[in-house]
């Protein structure tokens, strides 16, 4: 008790309170003690004058130590330190071992033990429960679920406390929606709208109505009736269940498939192949700027107006007067039932039936039998390369030249010379008014008989060769050995010669790559079967195949084992062979079955087409990815297509895809790589099966690809990709919004308007969804980050944990404290602006004590990368382990046009930007790294990369993280399944089949006992 009458002060010098003088009145009503020491019988006192003078407060009034209102005589704020004893309501100081104990009056000391109720305290953020009254305990826990009808903001989830476990209970709290920094919330389940038992990530039962843009990543599927009143832009494959009514302009950059009829009420333009499984019906005119395939019957009730080249691979049925401006080339049967009209050169490469009139006012050239069961009028010059049959009258105006058997039922009236290179078989009366000149072999129809050689046009009589032939080679004949010579085709056989020619199966070449030496742009290299040890490198020219006769019945053997097999350029087509390596035990490191031609002089190609490269779109400007197909890879350590973007360039940015496809290559090539994609390369990747290799499929340095219906079973790894590619675009931060008085963005935005967006050669470009950056800030610019300058790298977060040792000793129940620090000065805080702590928990095996994984609970945010950050585990145990963190990179989901002088451009970006920017920031855009991929199959990755060990029924098992690895910025976004039949839809999310349950990175909630519609339909 403070009662006295005398004013007081604080000596400086002492530090203690005095009296001021003595005989002053001092009314004390209200005394606040803040940050001050006071002490009683201690070397720093309260002096309150001389003979026990006493400070009093006045009634009503109170004393506050470390508060400003005190709510009873004394309040006091802190702790309190009491060296010697407690006086109870009644003045006792208590005897040893006694307890406070409350009665009627007050607190008092009492010498027996207070009795001890059954039950448990809980405390809510600290302090016991009820807030308003005495603390009591609860002998029941009731746990009550409630239908908070979609507002809900908590629900409840008991633990034990880590520090504390046996005696403190921590309730916690989570909303229905996770939320990040900023406010924004999201949903890792279906959600359902009207809807209790969503299907859908968004099932809506109702209507939806969306003001502004919307787009739509992937595929979209509409079963019902759709109406667009304007423009349907789609870049990738589009399937439509039943009709779709377009009443404006449709743009279609790649496929459209269409299993329904399709009906169109203006015009269809269309740049690229068309395929129509069904019935065209066009009630208006049509033009077709490139091929048009049909595989069915085409009705056109109006004009077809044809500029290129027609291929009619059955039936040309035309009711009426059909008029061609240039070449008709017909590969099948042509029935026309009037007319046929032609003011060009006709050339028929099988039968002509005609049952009216023809008339040809020009050159009539027929390879195959010709019928006429009407009059032949020809003005011009005719070749029959075989049997004309003619019931009529024929009348020719100028020189007839056959090459085959003519039968002519009825008079043949020549006024000008007639050249027969072959029999003339006349039945009726044959006039002719000057010389029959024979210069070939003449069919008589008696014997003749040669009673010596045969010699042909080059004097040669073919001697000591097995069946030879006689062949027309042009200009007479010639012995040549057996097959017909056709256009474009080169034969390699295993009883073939290099010398030969290789146009003729008979006269095959006898390696691959003597056939690619003299293949040109559109040739086919046929491979029959057998084993082709070639000497590689083989290049190939542009738009050059290679077919084998059957992927098992071809096996290419590479000579030289450090080395790429073929090197492919623009349209090559590989297909139906194997490769396979002298024995399965020799390690062909780094050589890849089929890669683009390099630039390094030691591993230009040796056979064939031995340019160097870089590959280029060729004189067409349009590139043609190299396509592979129906192959299989056997080559230990090998990489069955290596497609490096710095061996692919074009003269400009629109043919520049460095591309290759692939369509069913099975890569057994143990330790290997399967396919490997780097320096901003692209494939699209068709039933791909990678089997023991190191990788399945790698992408790095910017390359792409897209995955479809492929697997990846043992091995090391299935798909990796890693970083960014080199900077493709530079801009500087300019102002976001418009409103701004200075430049800069605000913090928490995710927009930024950048100037001077250019590529490498100085070009403005707008960015693209497939790009990251950081922003080159000024620590300068930030009171919360730790250092000074522009960063020249992206800050970084936790990515994972890796134990090193688990050590021994730990406590499952009250497992170690882990944090991630910087080692220089043990400080866990993040030194770039706006930094996040990371939250990791390790889990103890409760029979070893040894800490068995670290899990990331929280990433942490904007460590600096120059932080050398270390892993601190607390306690004595030993264990140890690594950080591994990531760049933390912006990545773009949507661009302005850029304006054409100064570049600008507002960018909105898939994150928040936490901080503030202050203008003029430097920005480098590069391409992401990325696998994107759907229903890939992973079969015991992690297993090893031998056949022989990998298998589950010798001990191999599988990791489930060696699926998916994505480092560095790099991105696989993806739907897979395992061995066990899990379904994963991206690292977010996985449906358990043995389970029933799903699992994601923020719940785990078993379908059949703990997730009912309803709660799926909430979160």
């Amino acid at each position: 008790m403070i009662n006295t009458n005398l004013p007081l002060f604080v000596n400086k010098e002492t530090g203690n309170i005095e009296e001021f003088f003595s005989g002053s009145v001092l009314d004390l009503t209200d005394i606040f003690i803040n940050d001050l020491n006071v002490g009683i019988l201690t070397t720093r006192k309260l002096n309150v004058g001389v003979g026990g003078t006493i400070i009093t407060a006045g009634y009503g009034s109170s004393v506050g130590i470390g508060s400003t209102q005190p709510e009873r005589r004394l309040d006091v704020n802190g702790s309190v330190k009491i060296k010697e004893f407690i006086y109870d309501s009644v003045n006792s100081p208590g005897v040893n071992g006694s307890f406070l104990n409350r009665d009627e009056s007050g607190i008092r000391w009492v010498t027996f033990e207070p009795e001890f109720s059954e039950g448990v305290f809980i405390q809510d953020n600290g302090t016991y429960i009820p807030i308003v009254g005495a603390a009591q305990s609860f002998t029941v826990l009731n746990f009550k679920g409630i239908n908070s009808l979609g507002i809900g903001t908590t629900t409840i989830k008991p633990i034990p406390n880590p520090t504390n476990p046996t005696l403190i209970a921590d309730i916690q709290t989570q909303d229905f929606w996770g939320y990040d920094s900023i406010g924004s919330i999201y949903r890792m389940t279906n959600v359902g709208i009207g809807s209790t038992q969503p299907t859908d990530t968004l099932d809506i039962i109702g209507s939806l109505h969306v003001t502004d843009l919307v787009n739509f990543d992937s595929t979209l599927n509409v079963v019902g009736f759709t109406t667009l009143n304007s423009t349907l832009d789609v870049d990738g494959a589009t399937v439509l269940e039943t009709t779709l009514n377009v009443k404006g302009a449709t743009d279609l950059d790649t496929t459209l498939n269409v299993d329904g009829a399709t009906t169109l009420n203006s015009t269809l333009d269309v740049d690229g192949a068309t395929t129509l499984n069904s019935t065209l019906d066009v009630d208006g005119a049509t033009t077709l700027n490139s091929t048009l395939d049909v595989d069915g019957a085409t009705v056109l009730q109006t004009t077809l107006n044809v500029k290129g080249a027609t291929d009619l691979d059955t039936t040309l049925n035309v009711d009426g007067a059909t008029v061609l401006q240039t070449t008709l080339n017909v590969k099948g049967a042509t029935d026309l039932d009037t007319t046929l009209n032609v003011d060009g050169a006709t050339t028929l490469n099988t039968t002509l039936d005609v049952d009216g009139a023809t008339t040809l006012n020009t050159t009539l050239d027929v390879d195959g039998a010709t019928t006429l069961n009407s009059t032949l009028d020809v003005d011009g010059a005719t070749t029959l390369n075989s049997t004309l049959d003619v019931d009529g009258a024929t009348t020719l105006n100028t020189t007839l030249d056959v090459d085959g058997a003519t039968t002519l039922n009825s008079t043949l009236d020549v006024d000008g010379a007639t050249v027969l290179q072959t029999t003339l078989n006349v039945k009726g009366a044959t006039d002719l008014d000057t010389t029959l000149n024979v210069d070939g072999a003449t069919t008589l129809n008696s014997t003749i008989e040669l009673n010596s050689t045969l010699i042909d046009i080059n004097g040669s009589v073919a001697a000591g060769k097995t069946d030879y032939r006689l062949s027309s080679v042009g200009t007479g004949v010639s012995w040549r050995p057996p097959g017909v010579q056709t256009q474009n085709a080169l034969w390699v056989t295993l009883d073939g010669i290099d010398t030969n020619t290789g146009y003729l199966e008979g006269d095959a070449k006898r390696t691959i790559g003597a056939a690619a030496s003299v293949a040109e742009s559109g040739d086919t290299i046929f491979v029959r079967s057998g084993v082709y040890f070639e000497n590689n490198p083989i290049g190939l020219r542009t738009d050059v195949s290679i077919s084998g006769q059957d992927l098992r019945l071809v096996t290419i053997v590479p000579q030289n084992i450090d080395k790429d097999i073929f090197h492919v350029r623009r349209g090559c087509l590989i297909e139906n062979l194997n490769f396979s390596g002298s024995n399965v035990s020799i390690a062909h490191t780094g050589c890849s079955a089929v890669a683009f031609p390099p630039i390094d002089p030691a591993k230009f190609a040796v056979s064939g087409f031995i340019a160097s490269g870089p590959a280029t779109e060729g004189p067409s400007g349009r590139w043609r990815s190299p396509y592979i197909r129906n192959c299989t890879n056997f080559i230990t350590k090998s990489i069955g297509m290596k497609i490096d973007g710095n061996h692919a360039t074009a003269s400009s940015n629109a043919a520049d895809l460095k591309s290759m496809v692939c369509d069913s290559f099975t890569q057994y090539n143990e330790n290997g790589i399967g396919v490997s994609i780097t320096n901003n390369g692209y494939a699209q990747l068709v039933s791909i099966f990678t089997i023991n290799c190191d990788i399945g499929i790698y992408v790095d340095s910017g390359g792409n690809c897209d995955l479809t219906n492929s697997n990846s079973s043992f091995g090391n790894f299935g798909l990796v990709a890693v970083g960014l590619g080199s900077t493709e675009f530079t801009g500087i931060v300019s102002t976001f919004p418009s409103t701004r008085t200075e430049p800069g963005v605000d913090a928490g935005s995710d927009k930024v308007t950048f100037a001077n967006m250019k590529d490498s050669l100085n070009n403005i470009r707008r960015p693209y969804d497939g790009q990251a950056l950081f922003f080159k800030i000024n620590l300068n610019n930030y009171p919360d980050a730790q250092g000074s300058g522009i960063i020249l790298e992206p800050m970084v977060d936790i990515k994972s944990i890796t134990v090193t040792n688990g050590g021994t000793g730990y406590s499952a129940a009250t497992p170690p404290t882990v944090i991630i620090r910087d080692i220089s000065d043990l400080s866990q805080q993040p030194k770039g602006p706006q930094g996040i702590i990371a939250e990791v928990s390790p889990t103890v095996d409760e029979i070893s004590g040894a800490i068995t994984a670290i899990d990331v609970v929280n990433s942490g945010r904007n460590y600096l990368s120059t932080q050398n950050l270390e892993v601190f585990i607390d306690g004595t145990g030993g264990a140890t382990a690594t950080v591994l963190t990531q760049p933390i990179l912006f990545t773009i989901d949507s661009a302005t046009p850029p304006s054409p002088v100064s570049g600008i451009t507002t960018v909105t970006f898939n994150q928040f930007i936490p901080y503030a920017l202050f203008g003029q920031e430097q920005v480098s855009l590069k391409r992401i790294s990325r696998i994107l991929t759907s229903s890939h199959s992973f079969e015991y990755i992690g297993t090893g990369t031998s056949i022989n060990t990998s298998t589950p029924f010798q001990g191999g098992v599988p990791i489930k993280d060696n699926e998916i690895v994505a480092l560095d910025g790099a991105q696989i976004p993806f739907t897979s399944t395992d061995q066990k039949g899990n379904f994963n839809i991206g690292e977010g999310l996985e449906i358990n089949q043995p389970t029933s349950s799903i699992r994601g990175r923020d719940f785990s909630k078993a379908i059949q006992a703990e997730v009912t519609p309803l709660i799926l339909a909430l979160r």
